[in-house]
């Protein structure tokens, strides 16, 4: 199930989530005002908007209406927050997050229920990550390319019902359950839980296990359960 992905903002960081999302299969465009940049990662092969994305007319030309996804990825927290704030009221976004360059700005993002990434606390996150599980680490990086972890809602009729033990069952090899549920009612799972229909499953595996896994619990995206 891909996902359609707008980034604001080309840098370094924002051309590292397009790489990463385009290697998972999504639809991704970035949104980028200077002019060299847009002509570097056009080179690159990356699909990009030219304009502004503070702009409600460039953000529309970027059919971002049909966005899953949007990331606001400058390296201006202003510019982040007034992307987001445009976002968040003119179109029907699901899912929006903000990069935050300085932790002590993440309070108007928050006000606003936009999901913050902050730079100091990724780095360190990912520092010690490199120090308690380094393998883990390590795997994680290379996410999207070998190895992948999506969550998905369970649409298939014929799975529902069905416990953590006989969904893994069906799964293709090197693909699991590693948690069931979506935001804050998320936990680990018991082989004997049962799932119920339109309930979120996180899958972890390699890549092509988890593409099929996830076509096989969500055969049709976007359907509504009962």
């Amino acid at each position: 199930m891909s996902c359609v992905v707008r980034i604001i903002g080309g840098g370094q960081v924002g051309q590292q989530i397009a790489d990463r999302l385009e290697h998972r299969g999504d639809d991704v465009c970035i949104v980028e005002e200077g002019e060299q940049r847009v002509a570097l990662l056009n080179a690159e092969g990356y699909q990009v908007r030219h304009g502004d994305g503070t702009d409600l007319s460039v953000l529309r030309a970027s059919d971002i209406d049909r966005a899953d996804i949007v990331i606001a990825a400058t390296g201006d927290d202003d510019t982040n927050l007034l992307t987001t704030q445009l976002v968040k009221t003119k179109f029907d976004v699901e899912t929006i997050l903000a990069r935050v360059n300085d932790p002590s700005n993440e309070e108007p993002f928050e006000e606003l229920g936009i999901q913050t990434i902050s730079r100091s606390i990724a780095t360190a996150r990912l520092i010690d990550g490199y120090i308690e599980s380094p393998a883990l680490t390590r795997w994680t990086e290379g996410l999207g390319r070998e190895g992948d972890l999506q969550e998905v809602p369970v649409t298939n009729d014929a799975l529902v019902g069905n416990t953590i033990a006989e969904i893994d069952s069906e799964l293709p090899e090197r693909c699991f359950v590693i948690v069931v549920g979506a935001e804050g009612g998320a936990h680990f799972p018991d082989l004997d839980e049962v799932v119920d229909a339109g309930q979120h499953l996180t899958l972890l595996g390699d890549r092509d296990g988890v593409r099929k896994g996830m076509e096989l619990l969500d055969p049709e995206p976007g359907r509504t359960t009962v």
